[in-house]
């Protein structure tokens, strides 16, 4: 790389940093965008715009990049040390959102919609969550699993209730996600859902909701309730939290 193009590439790093610190957010971002930057600080001295667009298209989004093996990652012509970078950048995000499940007390569908959706809207794959709850409706486990239950419909059942029984729950929420993007749920959906609301009646702990989650959406199989504008949901829990604060000061 000569001189005149280094110094094009600093230039150009420097403006896109500057145009992110101004805003304080990547609100408005392109997928590309954002992952040009983070591979910055990976890959310092090359333009790694057209990386970041190959890469983009080559998983399909930038959730899809976060949640790409480092093999896969690998095969795209990138070093593991940037491989590693980028699924670390995936599973902090998907741990925070994990954590962030444990600070509420659920007391409503919408807040269930919200812990169910923080879990599970980045998944790619089927996930099923379940959710105990004490006495008081506080969160005191979460518990994930990610290998399936098709070859054996008792399997499913039989972890929420040794789950919930594992830490006295007095109540739990099951949720799992549908990857297609359709948030109805199926035959196999329905049945499940009474099965395991059987077990755990005849052992005295309450089933709240199935709650089935998408992107941008949740259905609540207890209630036939959905809602279609999670993100939007999110985003105004958020400005009440700082509007009370600012009135509180």
């Amino acid at each position: 790389m000569n001189e005149k193009t280094e110094n094009l590439h600093q230039g150009h790093r420097k403006s896109v940093r500057q145009r992110y610190l101004k805003r304080g957010s990547l609100d408005d971002y392109a997928d590309h965008q954002i992952l040009e930057m983070l591979l910055f600080y990976a890959i310092p001295r090359r333009d790694v715009n057209p990386l970041a667009h190959r890469l983009i298209n080559r998983f399909g989004s930038l959730k899809l990049v976060f949640k790409a093996s480092v093999s896969d990652l690998c095969a795209e012509g990138i070093s593991e040390n940037t491989a590693v970078l980028i699924k670390l950048v995936g599973d902090i995000g998907s741990a925070i959102d994990h954590s962030e499940a444990y600070d509420i007390e659920i007391v409503n569908t919408d807040q269930a919609f919200k812990a169910c959706h923080n879990l599970l809207f980045r998944q790619t794959a089927e996930v099923f969550a379940v959710l105990c709850l004490d006495s008081k409706n506080r969160v005191i486990k979460i518990a994930k699993r990610t290998d399936g239950f098709s070859d054996n419909v008792a399997a499913l059942p039989r972890w929420i209730v040794d789950t919930a029984i594992s830490v006295n729950a007095s109540a739990v929420i099951i949720a799992h996600n549908h990857p297609s993007g359709s948030v109805m749920p199926s035959k196999n959906d329905i049945e499940t859902t009474a099965a395991i609301q059987y077990l755990l009646n005849a052992i005295g702990i309450a089933m709240y909701d199935h709650v089935i989650v998408t992107h941008d959406s949740c259905y609540s199989m207890v209630r036939a309730y959905q809602r279609d504008d999670m993100f939007e949901t999110l985003i105004d829990l958020a400005e009440k939290k700082t509007d009370a604060a600012d009135n509180a000061s």
